[in-house]
């Protein structure tokens, strides 16, 4: 914000249990809160599909089964709850339909507080990779 001369309304990150971008409550997300910019996540998903075996693997699976929906559906719902704007794709129109079933549920805050705790044990990119060094959070 040192240079901008417009604050911007939206930033699109990747963003999920295994980026959370400082940890759990993280400094760039409190950042984009207190200044009044969205946070729009791509690759919402990659705990439930790029990233696994993983440390989120039975938690998803528990949450799924009490909630009757997928892990994927898990994972978006992790963003929306917490005001994240997920962005997801799929070339199947089943899958599209079935992320709508994000909608009909919320997490409850010991949920949320859980898959992000439990997801910062393990570290992901899904991409940029060879822009970040390895072990790079941000």
């Amino acid at each position: 914000m040192k240079t901008a001369t417009v604050t911007p309304s939206i930033n699109q990150i990747e963003y999920h249990p295994y980026l959370q971008h400082g940890g759990p409550g993280g400094p760039l997300l409190s950042y984009m809160k207190e200044h009044n910019i969205a946070n729009s996540a791509y690759a919402p998903l990659t705990a439930a599909t790029k990233a696994k075996p993983g440390p989120l693997d039975e938690l998803y699976a528990d949450l799924a089964k009490k909630y009757y929906v997928s892990e994927g559906e898990i994972a978006l719902r992790w963003c929306i709850d917490q005001d994240v704007v997920a962005i997801t794709t799929s070339g199947k129109e089943e899958r599209l339909g079935d992320y709508l079933r994000a909608m009909t549920f919320t997490l409850n805050p010991k949920e949320i507080n859980e898959i992000s705790r439990v997801g910062d044990k393990k570290h992901f990119r899904g991409f940029w990779r060879a822009k970040f060094d390895e072990d790079d959070r941000s």
